[in-house]
């Protein structure tokens, strides 16, 4: 993105106290992205050297834990971006530029071919391994949230209220089966060996950067199942670059080599049912609730990826048979 910004005089002052010599006025200064939430990132280049300002609103209930994670060294591994300075009382946090090339944006690059981006995700498997330590895990603000029976249900309550219901239409399948169903799968996820998990493990949240991993928008880490953030990564709808032959080669790889505990495909098929229903719901809510229509296009390839997902799960039959009802009709 190159789309100019005027600087507010908060943002200016807070600038003018943390980057010597600030100026707005020699300063380059763009919008860098957006978030699903109500947060955006400026790029300022000041004298040759790029940061990013966070502008959002101190009061969610994430900026602390995001402030405490980025803080600790230990716990980041290099993997995350460096925290300058931050400002609660403008909601402003100035933190390291890990540049624009996303892992999204690498693979649908015309440039990449196929080894080249199987290659990027073997890395990102790699870095996500470093992740999973136990010493991540045992951060006091990562720790103090977990992927409990609660949470999965709450997964698949978003599905139900946001895509089924609100942008599919299919409530009359949501009956006493379905509810039984995603009851008992969140059930079997809750129960599975767990370690620190970035919990929005996708491609956009993946930087390379000078050749190596990045993640960011990891004020959401907690403990988890290892597998749902590489079923996160592996079945991400912004990534269609990854076929079933990919993915398969894929998951071998990281049960080869990067696994913390013990797991299987089928495990990780379970969370990915589970990771596949939270990001349909937050597509149907975020398009149809929240004005941000472009998600709008991810939703039948989160559908075609579940429906894929569902296929290969003996026992959830209620959940497989709502997932095809919305994949028809939003594939007409």
């Amino acid at each position: 993105m190159d789309e100019h910004l005027t600087l507010t005089p908060a943002q200016e002052d807070f600038l003018a106290q943390n980057l010597s010599g600030f100026h707005p006025d020699a300063a380059d200064v763009s919008l860098a992205g957006r978030a699903g939430s109500q947060r955006y990132f400026i790029r300022i280049i000041h004298e040759g050297t790029p940061y990013i300002l966070i502008v959002w609103d101190s009061r969610d209930e994430d900026w602390e834990r995001f402030i405490a994670i980025g803080n600790d060294r230990v716990v980041t591994g290099g993997l995350l971006p460096q925290l300058h300075a931050a400002d609660p009382r403008h909601g402003l946090i100035l933190e390291e530029d890990l540049g624009a090339m996303t892992l999204k944006h690498h693979c649908l690059d015309k440039n990449s071919d196929r080894t080249s981006v199987e290659g990027a995700l073997r890395d990102t498997l790699d870095a996500l391994h470093i992740w999973q330590m136990p010493q991540v895990a045992a951060h006091p603000v990562i720790a103090a949230r977990s992927m409990d029976v609660e949470t999965f249900m709450w997964e698949t309550w978003y599905f139900a209220r946001y895509c089924v219901t609100d942008y599919c239409g299919c409530e009359t399948l949501l009956t006493g089966a379905w509810e039984r169903e995603r009851s008992r799968l969140a059930e079997a996820c809750a129960a599975l060996p767990q370690t620190a998990i970035h919990r929005d493990f996708q491609s956009e949240n993946i930087m390379l950067l000078e050749g190596r991993i990045r993640f960011v928008d990891f004020q959401g880490a907690r403990l988890g199942p290892p597998q749902y953030d590489v079923a996160s990564l592996l079945y991400d709808p912004y990534n269609p670059r990854i076929d079933a032959d990919m993915c398969t080669a894929l998951c071998f790889y990281y049960h080869q080599h990067c696994l913390v505990g013990n797991g299987d495909e089928r495990t990780i098929g379970l969370c990915a049912a589970q990771r596949l229903m939270q990001a349909l719901g937050a597509y149907g809510n975020l398009s149809l609730h929240k004005g941000k229509e472009w998600y709008r296009e991810y939703i039948p390839v989160a559908l075609r990826n579940l429906d894929d997902v569902m296929s290969g799960l003996d026992g959830y039959h209620e959940i497989a048979s709502v997932v095809r009802a919305c994949r028809e009709v939003v594939e007409g």
